[in-house]
């Protein structure tokens, strides 16, 4: 009895070390580190797009309007968009897949380190619709020209 006790003690220590151990405290996201590795993307990955469209978005954090400026770099994988409003915001979206009309996921982060992301789906006339939540719970869509 004593060793079992023992050892069901010992695996309840080891359970909750384990435990303890595994978890990971979550990785601020600051728009600083962001902007020095889209600076460098740019550099490294082949954007077959780069130029100003303008987006259709929807989230206080960038302004009172809807319209706003937007560099556009992408490929056939994903890209890189920075959104001019009252806060030049940084973005990127990922295509999940190659099929029309594809879909994936978006992240924008803003100076101030508000932060939004969602999915978006590519639709047959060029535009990417996007819809998410920021992390203040504001719902964020928008829609975004991407095809020549």
């Amino acid at each position: 009895m004593l060793t079992q006790s023992r050892t069901l003690k010992t695996a309840l220590i080891m359970g909750v070390a384990l435990f303890i151990g595994g978890c990971e405290t979550t990785r601020e996201i600051s728009y600083d580190a962001w902007q020095a590795k889209q600076a460098e993307s740019q550099d490294t990955v082949p954007y077959t797009t780069d130029k100003m469209v303008k987006i259709n978005l929807n989230w206080s954090r960038i302004g009172p309007f809807s319209r706003y400026d937007t560099k556009l770099r992408a490929n056939a994988f994903g890209g890189m968009i920075d959104v001019y409003g009252a806060q030049t915001c940084l973005g990127k979206f990922v295509r999940d897949d190659r099929l029309a009309p594809a879909h994936g996921w978006w992240e924008l982060i803003c100076p101030d380190d508000s932060y939004a992301a969602g999915n978006f789906r590519l639709t047959e006339q060029g535009t990417m619709q996007g819809a998410g939540t920021a992390v203040n719970g504001e719902k964020v869509t928008f829609d975004l020209p991407i095809r020549d």
